[in-house]
């Protein structure tokens, strides 16, 4: 199973992240969505909502989980590991 990873930043678009949190959660089932940093994860926290809310309104039920992941991101010209928060959102129609 491919999974989606969601990978948001600070200046995301909440609106654009829920709507690809929504799109994958019901076409696959589960998505990650990683952040790293605090505006980062109020942005995906606020997504994670409205994506949420959605789902129940068209009968899904879900699981939601957040725990940490390392992730390697560029810094400069090299690669570096940083810690994410990183939450799944599995979904399956009623």
């Amino acid at each position: 199973m491919n999974i989606q990873v969601l990978k948001v930043a600070g200046n995301s678009s909440v609106n654009s992240v829920s709507d690809k949190i929504i799109q994958h959660a019901v076409n696959d089932g589960i998505v990650h969505v990683d952040c790293i940093g605090v505006k980062a994860t109020y942005t995906a926290v606020r997504a994670i909502i409205l994506a949420t809310e959605y789902l129940v309104k068209e009968g899904y039920k879900f699981n939601l989980r957040p725990y940490y992941t390392e992730v390697d991101v560029q810094d400069n010209d090299k690669m570096v590991q940083k810690t994410a928060i990183r939450w799944t959102i599995v979904a399956k129609k009623k």
